[in-house]
Formats: structure tokens, C-alpha cells, sequence
């Protein structure tokens, strides 16, 4: 009895051993991301928008939020690039672009969150921490592989950003659908 209870442990702890190493590999690639200045005028490309310069810089606010293709220019680019459907083998760029007076050379904290059509938490948080922001006008972003969500459908998803004075800005929901 003595023996069966030995071999009993020994094989508990070897299971949950390859469970904990086993942990990031079913966990997917972690987030990356970052900032941008969110400079808007006909030379950078981003006169989409274009009327949202005039918000006076005191308000706190979330001008645009967009998925889109990952790119390495600017921002008219990114919102060039922006799309609501995206495969399981592409990486996605969830974007929210704030206006807040004093920003600039503060850092802020990042998280993503996607739900499923009924409200219920799907995937995350993934969490980016210590994001500097170049500018009052900023762009945060937050690339992931599609397949690191580890789900396939359609959602909303939610960034919340968390800046250096305190103040807590939530993008609104937005939609994705992942195939």
C-alpha cells in the first residue's frame, strides 16, 4: 500500500511539473507594443481626421479606436491599414488614439481586453506596462498574433489605458471578428 501511494505522488508531481512547463507554450507569444505621435495634418497622411484637432487640450478623451495591419510609419498609415477581420495567422494592431494635456514624456500602462458577443471575458488582460507617450497626441497600440488569443469568432474588444497622473481612459467597445 505504502508503494501505490509513493507511485501515486511521484506521477501527480510529474504531471503537474509538464502542466506548469507546458504553461507558456499553450499561452502564445506576449503582446507588444508602444506609441505614436498622433500628429494630424496632410503631410503625415492622417487628415482623416482631421476635425478632432480642434478638442481643446484639457479634455481627457479617446478620439479613435481601430484595429489594423502592423505598421512602422505613422499613424495616417495605421488608419489606412484598419480593417475589422483578420485571419488566425496575422498579427493584429489594436489602437486607441488619446488627446490629454501634459501627457507628453509621461508613460502610461496598457491593457486589452476581447469579449464575446454575449459580455463575457474571452480573452486577457494583456497588459503593456510603462509605454512611453511622445506626444500630447498619442497613439498606443498593442500588436498580438491572432493565434495567441487562442480564440476564433467574432468579439469586442476594450483598451484601457492608465496614464502617469492617475486618470484611468477606457476606449469604447469595438468589433473584431477573427477567422
Amino acid at each position: 500500500m505504502r508503494r501505490w501511494s509513493k507511485i501515486g505522488t511521484v506521477m501527480t508531481t510529474l504531471l503537474l511539473c509538464s502542466l506548469i512547463a507546458a504553461g507558456p507554450v499553450l499561452a502564445g507569444s506576449a503582446p507588444v507594443g508602444g506609441a505614436r505621435p498622433a500628429a494630424i495634418s496632410k503631410a503625415t497622411g492622417s487628415d482623416q481626421i482631421v476635425a478632432a484637432q480642434a478638442i481643446p487640450a484639457s479634455f481627457t478623451e479617446v478620439t479613435a479606436a481601430f484595429t489594423a495591419s502592423p505598421t512602422t510609419e505613422g499613424l495616417g498609415e495605421a488608419l489606412a491599414a484598419s480593417r475589422a477581420t483578420f485571419s488566425s495567422t496575422e498579427t493584429i494592431e489594436f489602437n486607441g488614439v488619446l488627446f490629454v494635456s501634459g501627457l507628453a514624456g509621461t508613460s502610461a500602462d496598457l491593457a486589452l481586453y476581447l469579449f464575446d458577443i454575449r459580455g463575457r471575458l474571452a480573452a486577457g488582460p494583456f497588459l503593456l506596462n510603462d509605454v512611453s507617450a511622445p506626444d500630447d497626441r498619442t497613439d498606443f497600440f498593442i500588436q498580438m498574433n491572432a493565434a495567441s488569443l487562442l480564440v476564433t469568432g467574432r468579439f469586442n474588444w476594450v483598451m484601457t489605458i492608465s496614464d502617469a497622473f492617475g486618470g484611468f481612459i477606457v476606449t469604447g467597445l469595438h468589433g473584431i471578428e477573427i477567422q
